[in-house]
């Protein structure tokens, strides 16, 4: 029985390192992780095999709040579908990416704290991998490619800076001596710099303008040995550092100023078609649209009719009419299902993070380190979907609900360290 139950620690611990190290890399890789911890953890379940320590009906009441916000997206749609009686089943496929939060998590927590350790190492092949991906897509920066393989490259750049951060505050639990940490946070430090160079090569402002915001968490964490005024002056400190080392760049300034000129041009004529114009065109156009189905929106099979039928009727430009979503999170859920959306994509973004948050200030340099992946996961979802949306995109669904649940079953084994599996 010892021994069955090892085994499959280790095939929970040998998918989750795959997955987290691969998942932006290979194609299908985010879709078989998930897959098959969803079939580990309903394994467990029917064969009475629970983590150590737990018993799932206790486990769900226990995180409900939790459970629910993940599954927030999904249960917006199925209100609108109810509501509407507009089915498509296939609406609901990237969502239960998060939905099903509570039965990754189940998977996770076989593993012990130990192998959630070992898991840095993933974190930090996947930055290596991701910048040399980079490099190799955009011919070391010299061409701006729309695509990479299975996302756009903004959802790709987001999640590597991602990958990045994460592997920066794993500084604080690199294992070994004195020397052989030295080394070891060296190449962290190497990978880290890498992901913010394939941010730079990129070319996606909204990847840059979440820098600043996961450079500040990181910072209230590398540098949690001072008091709470002298950890804001630092983590402050760290933003204008990385904002003034992205500022000098030719590269970085051209790209601000076009966007400045896209203003300009849209402040004069508001069916230009321009980059920046047209987003703000979109986010007006999905406000005026949640204004007219306040709760339960247009539907999201229906949203590119709905522009296509407005650019007939000449109410909104040819430009606008032609978009597949609003380049905004928040305004193309409000548009496409209305209250409803709005409150589960917030309770999507928050709930996570304020549970993260809270976990910042443990006495574990590891568990605080743990607690700012999530928060920083939280945040920077939140300003990536400023202008793009993310959740949009299956890659970005299976990053924020694997990682999430990785995050959370590793922060559970450290916060309670005397319900550890052995071994």
């Amino acid at each position: 029985m010892k021994n069955e139950l090892l085994s499959f620690r280790w095939i929970v611990f040998l998918v989750l390192f795959a997955t987290s190290s691969l998942l932006l890399i290979g194609h299908r890789v985010g879709n078989q992780g998930f897959y098959v911890l969803l079939l580990l953890a309903l394994s467990s379940l029917l064969l009475g095999k629970p983590p150590q320590g737990l018993v799932f009906p206790a486990f769900a009441k226990r995180f409900w709040g939790l459970h629910l916000a993940m599954a927030g997206m999904l249960l917006a749609i199925l209100a609108y579908q109810l509501l509407a009686r507009d089915f498509a089943a296939r609406s609901f496929d990237y969502p239960s990416r998060m939905a099903l939060f509570i039965l990754l998590a189940w998977a996770c927590l076989h593993c012990t704290a130990r192998m959630f350790g070992w898991l840095q190492w993933s974190y930090l092949l996947a930055a290596l991998l991701c910048t040399a991906k980079m490099y190799v897509i955009t011919d070391g920066g010299t061409t701006r490619a729309d695509h990479v393989d299975f996302m756009p490259i903004i959802e790709f750049a987001d999640m590597t800076l991602l990958m990045g951060f994460f592997t920066l505050v794993s500084m604080r639990y690199t294992p070994g001596g004195t020397n052989a940490r030295r080394l070891l946070n060296l190449l962290k430090l190497l990978a880290f710099a890498g992901t913010l160079y394939a941010a730079y090569i990129s070319g996606t402002r909204g990847t840059w303008l979440a820098i600043p915001f996961l450079a500040a968490v990181a910072a209230m964490i590398l540098f949690d040995r001072f008091d709470t005024r002298k950890k804001i002056l630092l983590a402050l400190g760290a933003v204008v550092v990385v904002i003034g080392l992205f500022s000098s760049s030719a590269h970085v300034r051209s790209r601000i100023l076009a966007a400045q000129q896209d203003l300009t041009i849209y402040s004069q004529d508001s069916a230009s078609d321009t980059s920046v114009g047209t987003r703000l065109g979109l986010w007006r156009t999905s406000f005026m649209l949640f204004t007219e189905h306040p709760v339960i929106g247009v539907g999201r099979e229906n949203f590119m009719p709905t522009l296509q039928r407005l650019g007939e009727e000449g109410k909104i430009p040819p430009v606008i009419a032609r978009q597949i979503h609003s380049h905004n999170e928040i305004f193309y859920n409000m548009a496409t299902l209305g209250s409803f959306g709005l409150a589960g994509l917030l309770a999507l973004y928050l709930v996570p993070g304020i549970y993260f948050a809270r976990r910042m200030r443990h006495a574990s340099s590891e568990l605080r380190a743990v607690a700012s992946m999530g928060v920083m996961t939280s945040v920077g979802f939140v300003v990536f979907g400023l202008t793009d949306v993310t959740f949009m995109w299956g890659a970005s669904d299976n990053f924020y609900g694997l990682f999430m649940a990785i995050l959370f079953a590793h922060a559970y084994r450290l916060e309670h360290p005397s319900s550890h599996p052995v071994g």
